[in-house]
């Protein structure tokens, strides 16, 4: 079972071994390490703290009529608890099932890394949170973009979750069922934020209105 849904029957392995190889040359694996460290799960948190506080001042300034300011403040909580559930399904499926890294269950031969992998968890390898949060960034940017922002942001992506495998961090079906669980838990967040949006968080909304203003 495991060589089908998660080995693919070898391929997981030897296309990891493909890519890492042909990515860890000249300054590239310094580059996607730079990339990653920006797709932390904890950076997110700081991304969010100064959506809010941008939020926040441009409010007080008077930019917002009440019109401009429930659409943000709505998406403002759709993303914090999309956030909070991508945060919690990620951390439950890794410490459950605890799969090992790709520089943990190879040989020190068949895999390069910059990565000082003393300082990094062995049982943490799928799924990819790096790959799923720059998704889920990107999900909740890509109204704001335009076309040219958007073909950006789909790079970025990419770049993110080649990253892992240049860094010997994750498998390629680590960043695969990565962008599906992420799309479940954006699927998820946007329902329950729907059953939620005119008892509780329309409430809150014009209670904080009228509290900043």
């Amino acid at each position: 079972m495991y060589n089908f849904i998660y080995d693919f029957y070898g391929y997981n392995k030897s296309i990891f071994i493909y890519i890492n190889k042909l990515t860890n040359t000249s300054i590239i694996p310094k580059i996607f390490e730079t990339i990653s460290l920006f797709f932390s799960i904890e950076k997110f948190a700081l991304y969010y703290l100064i959506a809010c506080l941008y939020f926040y001042f441009k409010l007080k300034r008077g930019s917002f009529t009440n019109q401009a300011f429930f659409p943000r403040f709505n998406k403002l909580v759709e993303a914090g608890t999309c956030y909070a559930l991508f945060g919690f399904t990620y951390a439950i499926i890794k410490f459950s099932i605890n799969m090992q890294r790709p520089f943990c269950s190879l040989n020190s031969n068949e895999f390069t890394t910059i990565i000082d992998i003393t300082k990094e968890r062995c049982l943490s390898s799928f799924p990819s949170a790096h790959t799923g949060l720059a998704i889920l960034i990107s999900y909740y940017l890509w109204p704001c973009l335009n076309q040219y922002q958007k073909i950006i942001t789909c790079i970025l992506a990419l770049l993110v979750a080649t990253s892992r495998v240049t860094l010997a961090m994750h498998y390629p079906a680590d960043i695969l069922y990565s962008v599906f669980i992420v799309s479940i838990v954006i699927f998820l967040n946007n329902k329950l934020i729907n059953s939620m949006q005119s008892k509780v968080i329309n409430p809150i909304g014009k209670f904080i209105a009228r509290l900043i203003a």
